[in-house]
């Protein structure tokens, strides 16, 4: 049974969202390798951390690490230390006090994928990022007290995409948008729901892992469009092929499909047209 609600790098992104939702449902306590209000907490340190503070009927969202692709390639010990071996050695011990975790991975764990797939495929991790992930999801592969969440890119009018062409758009600049670049967009609100979802109903949902992904497979193109069409009438935006690098780190398409994720969500998972629809209603 669910007791309490421990977000690791509950300022984030993601796991703010998580922290701000959870707060109404459950007693919730964030982590922080810097906000004195939370419990301190830095991946590339676990041994530091106060394990007393975890214990049976906890369920720990891991959110926290290093989640730009190209910043794992670039640093890469650095990278790997934090969320692998890091991460590994807090997950354990979080498992040995009894509290059950929640992994937060990436689609990119099964690497480049023209074909709709679902979790029944074979994982074949894309770039340094993704080998970090896959890497601690094989740690951890069956174990009881760990489920892992596959995101596919978490849409919000705060992600880095969004905010890129709203500051292109303010500065009256053409936004250079890459093509090809597809996957199944999925609002950060279903994201967070999902995560909820499953720490209040464990066993309600079989299987390790979940993927997380929107119903649609969207390239960064549509994604624009529908951005301009909505929201932003006077955006800009030209097709730019990033070149081999920018792929090295990163599959060019990725059609996951989330067979799971309605369960969870007890509702279907949010088109993109609708997600904006929602992040950006007057009020």
């Amino acid at each position: 049974m669910l007791q309490r609600l421990v977000v690791v790098g509950a300022t984030g992104y993601l796991g703010g969202r998580i922290m701000a939702e959870a707060r109404a449902i459950v007693p919730s306590v964030g982590t922080s390798s810097r906000d004195p209000g939370m419990l301190r907490l830095d991946l590339d340190r676990p041994e530091e951390f106060d394990y007393a503070q975890l214990g049976t009927g906890d369920v720990v969202m891991l959110c926290g690490g290093i989640t730009d692709p190209d910043a794992c390639a670039r640093e890469h010990a650095r990278a790997w230390a934090l969320n692998v071996e890091g991460t590994i050695a807090f997950m354990e011990r979080a498992l040995r006090r009894g509290a059950r975790v929640v992994f937060f991975s990436s689609d990119t764990v099964y690497g480049e994928r023209d074909a709709d797939f679902d979790e029944a495929a074979a994982c074949r991790p894309a770039g340094a990022y993704a080998t970090m992930k896959g890497a601690v999801e094989r740690h951890f592969a069956g174990h009881a007290q760990v489920r892992t969440l596959r995101l596919s890119y978490v849409f919000s009018g705060a992600d880095k995409f969004t905010r890129y062409l709203q500051d292109c758009l303010d500065r009256g600049e053409e936004a250079a948008v890459f093509q090809p670049f597809e996957r199944a967009i999925v609002h950060r609100d279903d994201v967070v729901a999902a995560a909820l979802g499953l720490a209040q109903r464990w066993q309600e949902v079989p299987g390790y892992a979940i993927n997380i992904g929107g119903p649609e497979i969207v390239s960064r193109i549509e994604f624009a469009e529908m951005l301009k069409n909505a929201v932003m009438p006077r955006l800009r935006y030209r097709k730019v092929d990033p070149g081999p690098e920018f792929f090295h780190n990163r599959p060019r398409v990725i059609r996951m499909r989330s067979p799971l994720l309605a369960s969870l969500l007890r509702r279907p998972a949010r088109a993109l047209r609708e997600a904006i629809r929602l992040e950006f209603r007057p009020g």
